[in-house]
């Protein structure tokens, strides 16, 4: 801790210090509850998805593929979740340090100081951006599953048609609509 004092002040006769906290803002309150109010609700919201993913990854995948299904997605989860945050979390947190202590071997040892805006900013903004990709990432899921089922509809409806138009009877309309089933699961296929 010594070596931080003498590379940051001045020599002692020209300073003071006074006991008590360093002034601030007068918006610093507003601005901390704010924020607490953002955490919350992204936190919430977050928290809200976890139920409904795996609801629909179980409705989505074949009955003897859920444990499959919920394995894989368990170990992509805790892959790409648990390995790389911490690498480039830290990464790009130490690059707002503004004072390295030293090693007893001399090598460069922990941050002593961080330049807050800095460490705020860099944080903060990494936190939410990855909550921006994975939001606009739903999205796009979201419009190729509707797209999708518009399409299915569509078919339904016209494999109903079809089937009122031409009756039970004619074996050439089941033909057909069976071949329609066959293009349906070869598109349903390629979407996935």
């Amino acid at each position: 801790m010594q070596e931080l004092k003498v590379g940051l002040m001045a020599p002692p006769t020209n300073m003071s210090a006074i006991l008590g906290q360093c002034p601030r803002k007068s918006d610093c309150d507003r601005m901390f509850k704010f924020y607490m109010a953002v955490s919350v609700l992204g936190a919430f919201v977050s928290a809200c998805g976890g139920t409904s993913g795996y609801i629909v990854l179980l409705r989505s995948i074949h009955p003897d593929l859920k444990s499959l299904a919920l394995g894989m997605h368990t170990l992509i989860d805790r892959t790409l979740g648990g390995i790389p945050p911490p690498i480039y979390f830290g990464a790009l947190v130490d690059r707002t340090c503004l004072k390295w202590g030293l090693k007893r071997c001399g090598g460069q040892g922990a941050c002593r100081l961080y330049d807050s805006y800095a460490f705020r900013i860099t944080f903060l903004g990494l936190v939410y951006c990855l909550y921006g990709l994975a939001n606009m990432l739903w999205v796009v899921l979201y419009l190729q599953l509707s797209k999708r089922q518009k399409k299915l509809e569509l078919r339904s409806q016209a494999k109903a048609t079809a089937l009122e138009a031409n009756g039970n009877n004619n074996p050439n309309a089941m033909v057909s609509i069976f071949k329609n089933k066959d293009d349906l699961d070869r598109d349903s296929e390629s979407t996935i």
